[in-house]
């Protein structure tokens, strides 16, 4: 006997070495099975996935997410008297890692999982989640398939085509433009249906149908974008909507400057919270440009006070959060928000009540399996805090006013940054 706990104890230690005793679910599981003492202190937290890439192409944001998280943990690290374990899953940016991790995540029984950037590698956790019934919030993704094929997976940001709809509301009622164009690629399915929400929306705004005198695609193989500047300029529009990407967008607006079509409003996309674009645009006293976002510093509430100070003590006083790193902390507490309310009325409701809300003996016996479940284990299920999740409304937080609705798709005020004369002017929000 004692010679297989020493084994056990020289293997614990073999894996704790490799696996840096951060997030390796090698490590947990087989520490979970020689040790069962430590299923006492399993008791005392709650666990949170961090689905997130932290290396691979697109670890500059995943790491900005995950700062957000870990600043939100450190300022509210218990729910229900119990301690908040973050438990981490690197995808590598990779649809083919992010298959196993998200399942090696799932396996260590977190309520809630966070993340991830990248439309692609959320995608692909998403059937995993769906099947565990483990509600996740993803922070930056904002492709409408990732909340509208699975009930369990949330947003914490708007709709990508949404920015359409605001962008509208402030050319024409924030800056009174009532004649627009808009450009994007070639073949730009996002861009479309954005392009369309936005002329929809101007159409309906101004009452004219005409409003809209120019619609131009960029050709993309070529960076020579002279025909469609000129285009615009004899068009007569007073705005513009360049649903571009932030080096198209930089390179097209460069090019209308030294053109001179400096007169218009240009409106971009949320993608151009991009540090280079807006040094360039800075730069750039004649440019007149507004940008929709989630976060700004302008616009506050008094979770976004906290979270500005909280980063900057962390970080450095010089130190500006980025949009991603505010919707993070979001969504942790998010939430926490969406657990303690679950218990709450796991608590409130009695095993009659529990019945009631069902129809079939089948479901009535799971909810009150479920039920007794929490009631035992002080930790609410899968289910029921995705149930307390959908109704949270008017949520404070860092990035704005946020609300589900009955829904899993966050209803949340945009603000659209005003960048003239080479300054960050007052900010406009909408909804």
């Amino acid at each position: 006997m004692r010679k297989h706990i020493k084994r056990a104890v020289s293997c614990l230690l073999v894996l704790a070495m490799v696996c840096g005793m951060t997030g390796c679910t090698t490590y947990n599981n087989f520490k979970a099975a020689f040790f069962p003492g430590d299923k006492v202190a399993q008791e005392k937290t709650i666990k949170i996935g961090i689905y997130e890439a932290t290396s691979g192409k697109l670890s500059d944001q995943g790491k900005q997410e995950v700062m957000g998280i870990e600043l939100a943990n450190e300022l509210y690290g218990t729910v229900l008297d119990k301690k908040v374990e973050l438990i981490y899953g690197d995808n590598q940016s990779s649809m083919y890692v992010g298959e196993t991790v998200i399942q090696e995540l799932i396996s260590q029984n977190p309520s809630v999982i966070l993340g991830s950037c990248g439309e692609t590698v959320t995608l692909i956790a998403s059937d995993y989640i769906k099947a565990a019934s483990i509600p996740a919030i993803t922070i930056s993704s904002t492709n409408p398939l990732i909340t509208a094929n699975n009930e369990f997976y949330f947003s914490a940001t708007f709709e990508e085509t949404r920015q359409g709809d605001a962008l509208a509301d402030y050319a024409y009622t924030g800056r009174e433009k009532d004649v627009v164009a808009t450009v994007k690629m070639q073949n730009d399915d996002t861009a479309t249906a954005t392009i369309k929400r936005f002329t929809n929306r101007m159409k309906k705004l101004s009452g004219d149908s005409k409003c809209i005198v120019g619609s131009y695609e960029l050709p993309a193989d070529s960076g020579d974008y002279t025909q469609v500047i000129e285009a615009i300029r004899e068009s007569g529009a007073k705005a513009v909507f360049l649903a571009l990407q932030p080096a198209a967008a930089q390179a097209f607006l460069q090019q209308a400057v030294d053109l001179r079509l400096t007169h218009v409003t240009w409106l971009g996309e949320r993608s151009w919270n991009n540090e280079d674009l807006m040094d360039f645009i800075k730069s750039q006293p004649k440019l007149d440009v507004a940008y929709p976002s989630d976060f700004s510093q302008k616009v506050s509430t008094s979770r976004t006070e906290e979270f500005v100070q909280a980063y900057k003590k962390k970080y450095g006083e010089d130190m500006e959060p980025s949009e991603a790193t505010a919707i993070a902390f979001d969504a942790y507490l998010l939430a926490l928000q969406a657990i303690e309310d679950a218990q709450n009325m796991v608590m409130e409701l009695t095993e009659d009540q529990v019945r009631a809300r069902y129809e079939t003996e089948a479901t009535q016996k799971a909810a009150i399996a479920e039920w007794k479940q929490a009631r035992e284990t002080g930790i609410p299920t899968g289910r029921q805090i995705k149930m307390m999740l959908e109704q949270i409304e008017n949520f404070n937080g860092a990035s704005g006013i946020i609300s589900y609705n009955g829904k899993n798709e966050a209803t949340k005020s945009i603000t659209i940054n005003y960048i003239s004369g080479g300054k960050e002017q007052t900010a406009y929000v909408v909804g």
